[in-house]
């Protein structure tokens, strides 16, 4: 995750260096009340786990590690200007991903520790609606934030894992709406056709989304909530 933000780093660095050229692209841009576009980006979800109070006085597992892969978005954007450095920004995305638990598990006969791993897969529905403050355009650069709101749909979830390794290989299923909050910032670079951003931005997950069952696995759970990275362009 840190290489891909030293690339768009690199790379606002180079396109900020060209705003020298004073001429305006899209000089009205931004007196229009409606925008249109789509976004594409990687994200790196993750959860944060928290175990019950009686986790180490009974049961076999000793320790919960959840892992975050790298996974991809895209989808339309559209914009509605409410103000002079204000919009409403609304999005219909579409994202997978992939997010593991690790469970460490101790062998009481053999003293001995082992891993079993719970794959989980997401394909998930994300209506971000967001409120998105830039600054005053600089030639053809400018800085905004955003914050806002996405009820998330997991269209996977509660589903067996595909690739299930063996009978034993821990489950565990998620539940279906999983509403995060968003934080971000980015940049708005005017070029000469359309406007490109480029954005990071942070999720934190709301509510509590294991679906709880009575396997061992699930029981030493308290809550997963969902937290991680998104980086996107925005093509307006």
């Amino acid at each position: 995750m840190k290489n891909y933000i030293l690339i768009i780093l690199l790379l606002i660095t180079n396109i900020a260096t060209a705003q020298r050229v004073i001429m305006k692209n899209l000089p009205n841009y931004d007196q229009k009340t409606w925008h249109f576009g789509f976004t594409v980006g990687i994200n790196n979800l993750n959860f944060k786990a928290e175990h019950n109070d009686d986790f180490f006085s009974k049961g076999n597992i000793y320790g919960i590690e959840p892992q975050s892969y790298t996974g991809f978005h895209l989808g339309p954007i559209s914009s509605l200007r409410l103000c002079n450095y204000i919009d409403l920004r609304m999005m219909f995305n579409l994202s997978f991903n992939q997010r593991d638990i690790i469970f460490h598990i101790l062998d009481k006969s053999t003293k001995t520790m082992y891993k079993q791993t719970a794959q989980i897969t997401s394909t998930v529905l994300e209506f971000p609606v967001m409120f998105k403050y830039r600054a005053a355009r600089i030639n053809n650069f400018s800085p905004y934030m955003i914050i806002g709101g996405n009820p998330r749909y997991d269209l996977a979830a509660g589903k067996d894992p595909k690739n299930k390794i063996s009978d034993d290989q821990p489950i565990i299923k998620l539940e279906k709406f999983d509403p995060v909050t968003e934080l971000g910032a980015g940049f708005d670079f005017y070029l000469q056709y359309f406007k490109l951003s480029i954005e990071i931005k942070y999720r934190q997950g709301i509510f509590d989304v294991c679906n709880h069952d009575a396997t061992e696995y699930c029981q030493t759970i308290k809550s997963l909530k969902t937290n991680g990275f998104m980086i996107s362009l925005h093509f307006e």
